[in-house]
């Protein structure tokens, strides 16, 4: 037997000097490689699954598909994402949050916004603004047809007034419809002191915010109870 044959099988019975890596789900975002590789055919099924939502004219059923089926398949990606301490782009990360916001699944996708804006992710391009915005406008049009419905859309207005007021660098206009939407609200319910402040703190903010009307009516209601103030 000549050498090169006889050392060829003698490593051959010895196995490889290291360990293949084993890609595994367990093992997918055990580090950086791996997670690259595991988020690329993430995004490769996501980007079927958006093409399927596409197809579909009603939008009741892209809610229900993205309700049903999408999410409670990619959100378990997004936790294990969340668990393994990595940090980078992630683009499926960021549509699961657009779809819960767009499913009212407002608890986890608020949540989830909290931890893309630590890790600052970024929105997919087609949105053009910066995830605070997206959330603070979203949830302002979200109440507002709620309103309209004659439903309340509290605690979420008053829960993110803090944070779309000071915390976030919005613009003036974003905080200034929360104030009007919590001002009409009050107005409502004759809470005139609660509602007037609220009106005068969405036009300081934003004085085209059209709070007028129900600003000076809500001064007169509160002068009729009170007419020796």
């Amino acid at each position: 037997m000549s050498l090169a044959l006889e050392h060829k099988q003698r490593v051959m019975k010895q196995g490889p000097a290291f360990p293949a890596e084993v890609y595994t789900h367990a093992t997918a975002l055990a580090g950086p490689a791996n997670a690259q590789k595991h988020l690329a055919l993430m995004t490769n099924a996501l980007a079927e699954d958006c093409a399927r939502l596409s197809d579909l004219n009603s939008l009741a059923d892209r809610r229900r598909l993205k309700r049903e089926e999408l999410l409670p398949k990619y959100l378990d990606y997004v936790q294990r994402y969340r668990d393994s301490g990595l940090n980078h782009p992630n683009p499926v990360l960021m549509q699961v949050l657009v779809w819960l916001f767009d499913t009212e699944q407002f608890e986890q996708a608020l949540e989830l916004a909290d931890f893309a804006v630590q890790q600052g992710q970024v929105m997919p391009e087609r949105f053009k603004r910066d995830v605070q915005t997206f959330v603070a406008d979203t949830m302002a049009d979200w109440a507002d047809e709620e309103y309209k419905a004659g439903r309340s859309p509290e605690p979420y207005l008053s829960q993110l007034l803090p944070r779309v007021e000071t915390e976030w660098k919005l613009f003036e206009k974003i905080p200034a419809r929360y104030h009007k939407l919590l001002g009409l609200i009050a107005f409502d319910q004759a809470k005139w002191p609660e509602a007037i402040a609220h009106f005068e703190r969405a036009v300081a903010l934003y004085p085209g915010i059209q709070v007028k009307t129900k600003l000076d009516d809500a001064n007169k209601a509160l002068r009729r109870l009170n007419p020796d103030a």
